[in-house]
């Protein structure tokens, strides 16, 4: 499993804009593989593994900054992701794209980022979207839930009110797909 440059130097960025005291702390908690890949350029087009680009450093966000609570720390992550993601010409498509189609697209390209991955929106109302994460080996809590983070910005950004999400199921438990259920007011 690989992941796009991008969302490793999103994750480098995250650590150093939230916790710019802590950011060597947190480089020395990584293995040396990963610790190489933070202090090599990033190129962001470039595909890195998973593990060691990815899901160790997040892991490693997770337990030094937030308790080991991947929740929080992977919706932090997600959404300041989202933040840095969706400005410039996006802003423009945030106010005109409806929420329903934000997330079909988020999904569609978030696929790019995660190879091989299947990430789609299995059920949309006018007030509600379920997105299904079905294929994505070596997924983690902290990373169902930054994908979840990144989903509730969006909608935020795209003027959602009221917006609220839950995982109703978890790939890294072994069940068949992660589901994240959201709502919101227009």
């Amino acid at each position: 499993m690989q992941v796009k440059g991008t969302s490793i130097k999103t994750t480098r960025d995250f650590v150093k804009a939230k916790f710019p005291n802590r950011y060597e702390e947190w480089l020395k908690t990584l293995s040396k593989d990963s610790q190489k890949i933070y202090t090599d350029t990033i190129n962001v087009s470039d595909w890195y593994d998973l593990k060691k680009g990815y899901s160790e450093p997040m892991d490693k966000i997770v337990d030094l900054f937030y308790n080991k609570n991947a929740q929080k720390g992977g919706e932090e992550m997600g959404m300041y992701s989202a933040d840095i993601g969706l400005q410039g010409i996006y802003k423009v498509f945030l106010l005109v794209a409806s929420p329903q189609y934000l997330m079909k697209r988020g999904t569609r390209t978030m696929e790019t980022f995660y190879m091989p991955s299947e990430i789609e929106v299995s059920e949309k109302g006018n007030n509600m979207a379920i997105i299904k994460i079905k294929k994505f080996d070596g997924i983690s809590k902290a990373l169902e839930y930054r994908i979840a983070g990144w989903c509730a910005r969006a909608l935020d950004l795209c003027k959602c009110k009221n917006r609220s999400y839950r995982i109703t199921s978890h790939l890294s438990a072994g069940q068949d797909s992660t589901t994240i259920e959201f709502k919101w007011d227009s």
